[in-house]
């Protein structure tokens, strides 16, 4: 492009001499023209160059220059342009028609009306049409241009520039670009960031128009993304024109997200020009998108000029006539942009604090803790506090804050006091005032995360807040807000403003620009308040005439027990008794607390108090809830822990008094709200004296709404019930409570009404409904509804205390279910207990939904398998499923490789345990299968509980293979001979190669597996197979190889355990032992390898500790062994406890019984006492006997049995049809579908038996005709003499036939009380074989009762079913054990432990066994005197007498016999006399001085006597023995008399631990206890003892 000179431009009027030149360093392709204007041709406004206003071409002015250029090329001309031209600011002209002229400075609107330049940008559209405001609008959106935005630091190829979203650069990021904000297009615009250069210190600045002057109520709102991983940071500031510094009104740090994000700052009044910045540095590692859109100003115009204002409300400024508020007068703020609201004002009235407090001052007297600061620019700490004054609008302005950092503590205050003014109430002068209200206004700021309180209060005295005015709480934004206040006040009063900090650095609090309006101030002091204390008068106690231990009734002489005070139930005729008491159902409405305690707690503690949603403040809507849940309404109640008060983790407690006892299906039921950021926990707690028990929690924010809780409390005595509130980090969160209430729980009274057929006979007399029978809860209250042997009929049932039980984990899933005790690993999900027990040690199974699991991942679990034949059949189980992450928990119906869905749950369905009943049926046999699957997060643990199968679901019989290599009831060998299941784990190889015991748990040296030995599900940790290892927690070599290779069990260490955790390993039931079995054992507790290991033995009636050990034992292998004795059906389990957490390593190895095979010759005694013992010596259990089997070997069993030929229901049915009911007493039943009947063999061919189970087959049976009946139909017959109740000793015998059809039927045996309820006793289905089957089945019943057999039929005509050889125990008729009477022995005899035997005294001890269980040689003295016993047990300094324990050596050859046998006076050297305070060596019979008694260093071996019982020197702090203590001394001397030894008791008294550290003591000898004495007896005994004990210098 030629350059040019001189050249004169012609625009609208105007004649403009402008030097033109082209700008050089520019694209060939971009033309641009550069006008310079002399001082004489301004060109003001240019609007007639519309043709340079087309597409392609913009027209900048700057006060310079006149910039004109067209782009052709690319995009990047544009900067290549502004980088060519250093233009200090600049504004886009639009074109527009030819104007009149206006004067100079002057701005010419399109209509010819001429607007002073200081009227162009200031919000107000002056011209007609706007054009004075259209160079910078207030609301722009880029959509069609930039709006007077521009960059400011150009060529640094770092620039703010406006496009759309394809524009955007996509290497930026690794996601879609952002659409923009206004139409939320890829073609809308907006400003964002372009980056073409590598420089290390690139700038973007963009800068808004120039504005002329803003309102008081000015704010601009703008929408910002920053995301991106090295994105940066970004400020925004304020420029004003004659003011240097430049003031940072907002801030965004670093990665926002791919997210808009709307912010708001505050401008407020500024009365001089000014600009908005946004700027923005990279440091060279930019990557991301930083963008702009949709820029708004709101209330920034000044207010109109009026011709006139309303007198009485509005000020009519003097120059601009403009009407502003009469309450923004005299406020500080130039509210008219002429400064006439703020002429004439009183300075006593007003404070900017500007030039300090003004007459404010700080209080030093009351109970504030510390001072308001003054201070400019923002506070010290970060998100927190303004950035500027109000005053001013600048970082040079001052304003009051309170710093809520260190020193500062939550809930300190700062108090600020006003000067003193007069009574409103009093006539003010002039009548222009008198109607106008005293008012006090203020600006505020509250901004910051943890920001707590600001309050403003009138007070009438000098001591003490007053009246609360207003107070606001909580984050308000980071703007400043203005309050008005009116004052009304009969006495002289002062204005207090208080502010409180939080809970963190993050609140500080600030005000600014104090005024006061139409007030006067006093001349003088307020009153100091006096004060009183009232008296209070004692409270009368009424007489009453009732016993002790019963409660006085508000009617006279009217008693009731007091255990019948405060259990739900009015016992009292006026109801009396539960008046002191917490009320069932509590809504709070009208804050009555309905008997629920709070503890007394100091002030600003924090607590639990009645409270409402009206009573809300701003910024509090969010901590606890508007509406309460009873009424949802904001008039009702609720009781809340508020969070304002306290500090971090401190508790409130809101508790009942003692409740006396609860009903079976007590149930606690409330509704909580939780919700804030900082919110803490609530428990439900059990409390019985001064023992609490957490049985429900939840903690964490739950969301803005109410929950239901539901804690299940039972039958229960003598507790509280306690909901303890846990603060959290602050106040932003507070706990409520609503509607609490104890649903079902008055204990029940005995009924004077027998129990009806549908209910259950309770022991206790009450009666409860068939359905709540062994449901794991104990309704009777005597826990007869859920005693073993009555709910022996109910298949599946499991509470997962120890085992899964029948339940099986599946094999075509992701994960197992787990047994777990107390809550699950996972915080904010799970419960705090199991159903079952309701404490930390009872267990249930759930889903972890962590880590390794992820979203979607199942665990399934199967049931037992279930007959085809069940029949009102039902399932409960209960389930917990809390948390935000949970997923779904699915209950499938399994059959023939099918699934039927039978429930499904999605969801969080509430923090209580719930129960679920299903109804189960299927044409063929099935399996309930639970499927739980994880869901979106980590808290989503879904848990199972109590599963039960109600009477009518059968267990499927055992299917039959036709590859069967033994008879039916037999089970194979390995080596293919059979044994029975009574031959396993009975320590007797009856296979012959040991297949039978394998897997019991038998003798184990852990080199070819664990031999049988179990771990429990249901522990934390457990045993784990290992080798030796130097560098792990656990022994570095085995016992059975003593090398590394060699393996043994030891305790795990993991990485979450804790200090108490318990492993278990357990054996197989074993039937019997002999009455010399022993279990032996080699074990390893190190200072690394650690724990506790404990032997027990369970029994079917309980669970006793064998054998213990714990501590350190040193780096070797210790041998033990422990008699087992003669046991029936025990189990062996070693236990393992953690001494510490994470700890473990504790180990076991070859494992070995011995002599535990019941043995022909122990014929004095069996196992049990009412054991029946066989002619070749071997024992059963009695009732084996005379059961139609031969269980002896030598048949003796059977043996003698006419006795029960007549008892009540027994009978073999060998007699004539028409005679077996009556001699049988067997009767049919008129409720059934038809009869049974006896016969000699089966008349459908296929089915029934041919024979009758007697040895020859010759005589009959009974039995169901099932060919003419129809599917279903039931026959009965019933035993026709009661039975006495009992429970678990009754035992029924019988042979049953069922075969035929694969559709056979059913057959069951029930007890059936007085009321006819029947209780299922055992059930059995399915083809069992073309045999007689043998059962034996416990009967049980809390009431008398008869005997049922049910015979149900099958689905074709070969399901016959007969029965033969019914008998029953000698119990049933009893209705009690035998009670065997114990052997007493001769005086002179010794009775063997464990066996009914007696041998002579003179034989014990003798070193030959005598007894047969060897108890006559068991805990004997050494059997050569003067022999030591062995020293393997008892740590260094100590001596091990003969039973194991352990003295202190110093005791060794004292003269004085300390072991049970005095042993530790055997093979002591000759007495020596030592010097005092030196000590007699053993083995060198020398004299050890004092100096070498306790210096860490043995000098008298083998016992080291002389380092035994150290404790260091004596003073008065560690004196061992309390003041007027008296230690007493025994030992023996030669009376004067002969040579017979005497006792005697030395006495000493230690009256002052002072003297005795000074080596004085008083020692009292009591001649009286022995006057023969002899008075010259070595008294070196006693002072080795004192010397050794404190080192005293004399006796």
């Amino acid at each position: 492009m030629p350059r040019l000179a001189g050249v004169s431009l012609s625009v609208g009027l105007y004649q403009c001499s402008c030097e033109f030149s082209s700008a050089s360093c520019l694209n060939p392709r971009i033309f641009l023209f550069v006008f310079a204007l002399s001082d004489a041709c301004q060109c003001p406004s240019f609007l007639s160059l519309a043709s340079l206003s087309s597409p392609g071409f913009i027209v900048l002015k700057t006060s310079d220059y006149l910039i004109i250029y067209q782009v052709v090329g690319i995009k990047a001309a544009l900067i290549q342009i502004l980088s060519c031209i250093n233009a200090f600011h600049w504004r886009l002209l639009l074109s527009s028609p030819t104007a009149p002229a206006c004067p100079p400075l002057w701005f010419a609107c399109q209509d010819g009306k001429c607007i002073e330049e200081s009227r162009v940008c200031d919000f107000t559209r002056d011209c007609p049409r706007g054009e004075d405001e259209a160079g910078c609008p207030s609301e722009c959106n880029f959509e069609d241009g930039s709006c007077g935005w521009y960059e400011l630091t150009l060529g640094d190829g770092f620039d703010w520039v406006r496009g759309s979203s394809p524009e955007v650069p996509s290497d930026y990021y690794g996601r879609p670009p952002p659409l923009d904000h206004s139409t939320n297009t890829s073609e809308g615009h907006f400003m964002f960031i372009l980056k073409n250069s590598s420089s290390l210190y690139p700038r973007a600045v963009l800068r808004g128009p120039l504005f002329q002057q803003s309102a008081s109520g000015c704010t601009m709102t703008f929408w910002h993304y920053n995301s991106g991983l090295s994105v940066g940071a970004a400020d925004m500031y304020l420029r004003i024109e004659g003011d240097e510094n430049i003031v940072t009104i907002w801030r965004v740090l670093y990665d926002q997200g791919p997210h808009w994000y709307q912010a708001t700052v505050q401008l407020g009044r500024i009365n001089k020009p000014f600009q908005i910045a946004l700027a923005k540095i990279s440091l060279g590692v930019f990557d991301g998108v930083s963008a702009l859109d949709d820029i708004t100003f709101r209330n920034c115009s000044m207010p109109p000029a009026a011709a006139e204002c309303p007198t009485d409300t509005h000020f009519h400024c003097v120059h601009t006539r403009a009407c502003v508020e009469r309450l923004q007068v005299c406020d500080l703020v130039d509210d008219c942009g002429d400064g006439s609201d703020e002429e004439g004002c009183s300075p006593e009235l007003q404070c900017n604090f500007e030039d300090g407090l003004c007459n404010w001052k700080q209080e030093h007297c009351g109970e504030d803790v510390f001072d308001w600061a003054l201070i400019q620019g923002p506070t010290p700490s970060m998100n927190t506090g303004p950035w500027k004054d109000h005053t001013l609008g600048t970082s040079h302005g001052h304003y009051l804050y309170i710093e809520s950092s260190v020193p500062q503590a939550f809930k300190d205050t700062a108090v600020l006091l006003s000067p003193v003014f007069q009574p409103t109430h009093l006539q003010r002068q002039g009548q222009s005032k008198s109607r106008h209200h005293c008012a006090f206004r203020f600006h505020y700021h509250m901004y910051g995360l943890h920001v707590f309180r600001l309050a403003v209060y009138v007070r009438t005295y000098a001591a003490g807040r007053g009246q609360m005015l207003w107070v606001r709480y909580g984050n308000q934004g980071n703007l400043w807000h203005r309050k008005t206040l009116y004052i009304s006040s009969a006495r002289p009063f002062q204005i207090l403003i208080e502010g409180t900090v939080g809970d963190d650095f993050h609140g500080d609090i600030a005000i600014d620009d104090l005024s006061f309006l139409d007030c006067d101030p006093y001349d003088g002091e307020l009153p100091k308040q006096n004060s009183t204390i009232p008296t209070a008068t004692a409270p009368t106690v009424e007489p009453h005439y009732c016993r002790e231990g019963e409660f006085a009734c508000g009617i006279r002489e009217e008693c009731v027990p007091v255990q019948q005070v405060c259990d739900f139930r009015r016992d009292c005729s006026d109801g009396s008794d539960e008046l002191s008491c917490v009320k069932e159902s509590c809504g709070f409405e009208g804050s009555d607390t309905c008997g629920w305690l709070m503890p007394s707690a100091a002030s600003h503690a924090f607590s639990w108090s009645p409270n409402q949603g009206e009573s809300i403040h701003e910024g509090e809507e969010y901590h606890r809830p508007v509406h309460d849940h009873t009424l949802n309404s904001p008039e009702g109640w609720y009781m809340n822990a508020d969070s304002s008060n306290g500090g971090y983790g401190q508790v409130a407690d809101l508790q009942t008094p003692v409740i006396s006892s609860t009903g079976p299906q007590c149930t606690l039921v409330f509704w909580y709200h939780m919700n804030g950021f900082t919110i803490g926990s609530l428990q439900v707690l059990l409390k019985r004296g001064n023992a609490t028990q957490e049985v429900w929690s939840q903690a964490g924010n739950q969301g803005n709404k109410w929950r239901r809780g539901e804690v299940f409390l039972g039958l229960s005595n003598n507790f509280q019930v306690v909901f303890r509130a846990k603060r959290g980090i602050s106040y932003m969160g507070d706990i409520v409570i609503d509607d609490v209430s104890f649903l079902d729980c008055s204990p029940p009274l005995p009924s004077d009404q027998p129990c009806t057929s549908e209910e259950f006979a309770c022991t206790n007399g009450h009666c409860i409904p068939q359905d709540n029978l062994c449901d794991f809860i104990n309704h009777c209250g005597d826990s007869s509804d859920e005693d073993p042997y009555i709910c022996k009929g109910f298949s599946g049932r499991c509470s997962f205390e120890f085992d899964l039980c029948s339940w099986r984990q599946s094999r075509d899933d992701d994960f197992d279910w787990m047994i777990k005790a107390g809550s699950t690993p996972t915080v904010g999900t799970g419960p705090s207990s199991d159903h079952t027990l309701r404490d930390p040690s009872g267990h249930y199974i759930y889903l972890e939904s962590s880590f390794p699991q992820k979203f979607g991942d199942t665990a399934r679990i199967n049931g037992p398998l279930l007959s085809r034949r069940s029949a009102e059949c039902k399932m409960r189980f209960y389930f917990h499923m809390s948390g935000e992450g949970i997923g779904t928990l699915s209950v499938f119906s399994k059959s023939e490789g099918r699934r039927r869905v039978l429930l499904n749950l999605t969801g969080d369905q509430g923090n209580y345990w719930q129960l679920r009943e299903i109804p189960l049926s299927s044409s063929a046999d099935f399996q309930v299968m639970f499927e739980g699957k994880v869901g979106r997060s980590q808290k989503g643990d879904i848990c199972l509980d109590d599963i039960t199968f109600s009477p009518g679901c059968l267990l499927a019989s055992p299917s039959e293979s036709s590859s069967r290599s033994c008879p039916s009831g037999l089970l194979p060998c390995e080596n293919g001979r059979c044994y029975s299941r009574r031959q396993s784990c009975d320590f007797t190889d009856d296979c012959g190669d040991g297949t039978d015991e394998k897997d019991c748990g038998t003798s184990c040296s852990f080199e070819n597996g664990r031999c049988g030995w179990k771990s429990s599900l249901a522990d934390e940790f457990d045993w784990m197979l290992g080798a030796g290892s130097v560098q792990r927690i656990r022994p570095p070599y085995d016992h059975t190889l003593m090398n590394e290779s060699g393996h043994f069990v030891f305790l795990e260490a993991t990485p979450v355990g804790l200090k108490g955790d318990k492993a278990h390993m357990r054996s197989s039931v074993w039937k019997e032992s002999s009455v010399t079995c022993k279990l032996s054992f080699w074990y390893y507790i190190s200072h690394m390898a650690s724990g506790t290991i404990r032997l027990l033995i369970k029994t079917e009636d309980a669970l006793s500790e064998a054998w213990s050990k714990t501590g350190h034992q040193g780096k070797e292998w210790f041998r033990a062994e422990v008699p087992l004795r003669s046991l029936r059906n025990f189990e062996v389990i070693f236990e393992g406890i953690r001494s510490s957490d994470m700890s473990g390593g504790a180990a076991l190895d070859d494992l070995e019984f011995t002599n535990c095979a019941p043995s022909a010759l122990e014929l004095l005694r069996c196992p049990v006492a009412t054991d029946f013992m066989c002619s070749c010596g071997r024992c059963i259990e009695s009732h084996l006997v005379c059961d139609n089997k031969a269980d002896c070997a030598d048949g003796s069993d059977e043996i003698d049995c006419n006795h029960l030929i007549g008892s009540p229901g027994a009978c073999d049915f060998n007699m004539e049809a028409e005679e077996w009911e009556e001699r049988c007493q067997l009767f049919q039943d008129s409720d059934d579908d038809f009869d049974w009947r006896i016969s000699h063999r089966t008349h459908t061919f296929g089915a029934g038996p041919h024979a009758d189970h007697s040895p020859d087959g010759g005589g009959n049976f009974l039995y169901i005709h099932s060919a003419a009946q129809r599917e279903g139909d039931v026959a009965k017959v019933t035993s026709g003499r009661p039975f006495p109740a009992s429970i678990g000793l009754c035992h029924l015998r019988f042979w049953f036939f069922m075969h035929g059809s694969h559709r056979m039927g059913t057959l069951k045996v029930y007890t059936v009380g007085p009321s006819g309820a029947p209780l299922l006793m055992w059930a059995a289905t399915g083809n069992h074989g073309n045999q007689w089957t043998y059962a034996h089945v416990v009967l049980s019943n809390p009431a008398p009762f008869r005997v049922t057999f049910q015979a149900e039929v099958g689905g074709d005509k070969w399901t016959d079913i007969a029965l033969d050889d019914i008998s029953y125990t000698a119990e049933c008729s009893r209705g009690g054990p035998v009670t065997p009477q114990p052997l007493t022995c001769a005086a002179d005899h010794f009775q063997c432990e464990h066996l009914p035997q007696c041998v002579p005294e003179s034989w014990r001890c003798d070193g030959e066994p005598d007894c047969v269980d060897q108890s006559d040689e068991e805990r004997c003295p050494d059997v050569v005197p003067g022999t030591l016993p062995p020293q393997d047990l008892c740590p260094g300094g100590f001596y091990q007498c003969s039973n194991s324990s352990c003295i202190p050596s110093i005791l060794r050859c004292d003269g004085v016999a300390d072991c049970p046998d005095g042993e530790d006076e055997h093979r002591c050297p000759a007495l020596l006399q030592c010097l005092l305070g030196e000590l007699v060596c053993e083995t060198s019979s020398t004299c050890i001085p004092r100096h070498q008694r306790c210096d860490r260093s043995a000098d008298c071996p083998p016992f080291h006597s002389d380092e035994s019982n150290c404790h260091g020197n004596v003073d008065s702090a560690s004196f061992p023995f309390a003041p007027s203590t008296m230690v007493h001394f025994y030992g023996l001397s030669s009376a004067i008399s002969g040579s017979k030894k005497e006792s005697f008791k030395l006495s000493v008294s230690f009256s002052d631990p002072s003297l005795f550290a000074q080596g004085f003591i008083i020692v009292v000898w009591p001649w009286h206890i022995s006057p023969t004495l002899n008075s010259s007896w070595h008294l070196h005994y006693l002072r080795s003892i004192l010397f050794y004990l404190h080192g005293c210098e004399s006796v």
